[in-house]
């Protein structure tokens, strides 16, 4: 008997630990992809993958992009697991644990859905200033969308001098 109440509440807390991160997921789901500040050319951050979309290397740290797929969140130089999700009006708090190459730290992030399909980040949960950001699909990494390697207005094969 104690062996099947012990079992039982192993299984009762691994519910309890997947739970907030299924919550996150459902919540997010309108965030997945990949993310750039508004008048940043995709290519200049991103490029195509065989099964995604993941940063150009070597990265830039100052470079406004980020990547939010499943339960993760990731920069060009940190990587991070949602935690938890809360709401406060139109922003959806995304608690996060982040890891780069030198040390971990837990961070916030604050985002809000834009006009047009568009995302905000927020400095903070309350109010201030807003950033946006536009998703990028594999179709703005095209050289035809005026972003690629060979540059806008040039034709492929074909860089600048």
């Amino acid at each position: 008997m104690t062996r099947i109440a012990r079992r039982t509440s192993l299984c009762l807390l691994a519910l309890a630990a997947v739970a907030p991160v299924h919550g996150a997921l459902s919540q997010t789901r309108d965030f997945q992809g990949a993310w750039l500040e508004e008048g940043i050319p995709c290519a200049s951050a991103f490029v195509a993958t065989s099964k995604a979309i993941g940063f150009k290397r070597p990265a830039s740290v100052f470079v406004p992009a980020f990547i939010i797929g499943g339960k993760r969140l990731s920069t060009p130089m940190a990587s991070c697991r949602i935690v938890s999700i809360t709401s406060n009006g139109d922003r959806q708090i995304l608690s996060l644990s982040c890891m780069t190459s030198v040390s971990s730290d837990t961070a916030h992030a604050f985002l809000a859905p834009a006009p047009g399909g568009g995302l905000y980040r927020y400095l903070t949960a309350e109010g201030g200033v807003a950033t946006q950001f536009r998703r990028c699909d594999r179709a703005d990494l095209t050289t035809r969308s005026g972003g690629g390697a060979t540059g806008p207005g040039l034709p492929p094969g074909r860089g600048p001098s």
